[in-house]
């Protein structure tokens, strides 16, 4: 099994097995056969998966074995399935949420990805655009929910908009300005899966070095530094993608989300389970650059660095003034002290 040909036959005979006894049901009331037969597909892999315990998820022997498993379980069955697509490593439901303004570059290609995958649930909130985004995902075949809005609603919304829609286990965010494949969704799924509440994008290890990096990605750093978790460095719930479930939803509510380091702030500190994917996104090089997101102190920069300065004023009134950072320097106590002798001063003072 540790090897490549024993995934590939492996799972080539799963996949056989796993068809069993099961037929879609054919009354008015079912959904169609092919969306029956996905449920199961998924469900048997997952279990599978599951069963034989691997310890993480091999970007190049899971899609392998994934695609050895569809192969037996539709040569079996004398079915059709799309052939590019592969299957999620949980029997939770999960829920992609997409948020989407003036992306029509790129949109088609990301939704092309999102059918590659048996999602419970596609929630697309488009908000403010003036190009064919919305017809875009209305014509899809991915068959999403659309939340639409003519105006704009700003920074990270979306997300908390969608999040509040949501009726799945596991919520994995993305944006619409770029293609993120599945192969790179995938880990942060099974992140979830294994018993993580928050999986962020491990961005920290595509940066430059500490004294070439920009003050966005010094700022996250500094507030993982002051949430007692340097080992997330730079990794922050302000990139996509990112994955929550459905604890982490309930526990932080969905409202948060409209500001991600507030979010991330709340999440360590009411002690969930924050780690990073195994697996990078890249989504510095390739974001896409607008007007509001290029030069110094663009608007974009000075809204995140905002939003953490919230976070770390939160932090300090729920914790300590000077958070995690001892006063070395100073010897507190003795002004203490001299405060509580002029105070008994005062109550002997002969006119008092």
């Amino acid at each position: 099994m540790s090897k490549k040909t024993g995934w590939e036959k492996a799972a080539y005979a799963e996949g056989c097995r796993s068809v069993g006894w099961f037929w879609p049901k054919s009354a008015a009331d079912e959904p169609p056969d092919e969306i029956q037969w996905l449920r199961w597909l998924n469900l048997s892999w997952a279990r599978w998966f599951r069963k034989i315990n691997f310890s993480y998820v091999p970007l190049l022997s899971y899609p392998l074995a994934c695609r050895q498993f569809i192969r037996g379980f539709i040569q079996t069955a004398n079915i059709n399935i799309n052939p590019r697509l592969l299957l999620l490593p949980t029997t939770k439901k999960v829920c992609c949420i997409l948020t989407v303004m003036n992306e029509e570059a790129t949109l088609q290609s990301q939704l092309n990805e999102l059918v590659r995958l048996p999602f419970e649930e596609i929630i697309v909130v488009v908000n403010g655009s003036t190009d064919n985004s919305y017809e875009i995902v209305r014509n899809h075949p991915c068959c999403a929910t659309i939340v639409h809005f003519d105006s704009a609603l700003g920074y990270d919304v979306g997300r908390a908009v969608g999040a509040k829609l949501s009726h799945s286990d596991i919520l994995l965010f993305l944006d619409g300005d770029m293609t993120i494949s599945v192969d790179i969704m995938l880990p942060f799924i099974y992140e979830i899966e294994k018993g993580a509440d928050v999986v962020l994008n491990p961005i920290s290890s595509i940066l430059p070095n500490y004294d070439q990096r920009d003050s966005v990605s010094n700022i996250k750093q500094f507030l993982n530094l002051c949430l007692g978790r340097k080992d997330l460095n730079a990794d922050s719930l302000t990139a996509v993608p990112h994955a929550l479930s459905l604890r982490a939803i309930e526990r932080l509510g969905a409202k948060v989300l409209a500001v991600p380091p507030v979010a991330h702030e709340r999440a360590v500190r009411y002690g969930l389970s924050v780690v990073s994917s195994p697996v990078v996104a890249d989504v510095i090089n390739s974001n896409r650059l607008r007007k509001q997101n290029v030069g110094e102190e663009n608007h974009v920069e000075q809204l995140i660095l905002g939003d953490h300065l919230e976070a770390l004023h939160e932090l300090m009134e729920t914790s300590a003034p000077r958070l995690n950072f001892p006063d070395l320097m100073r010897q507190r106590h003795f002004m203490e002290e001299r405060k509580d002798d002029s105070v008994q001063n005062n109550l002997d003072h002969p006119d008092l």
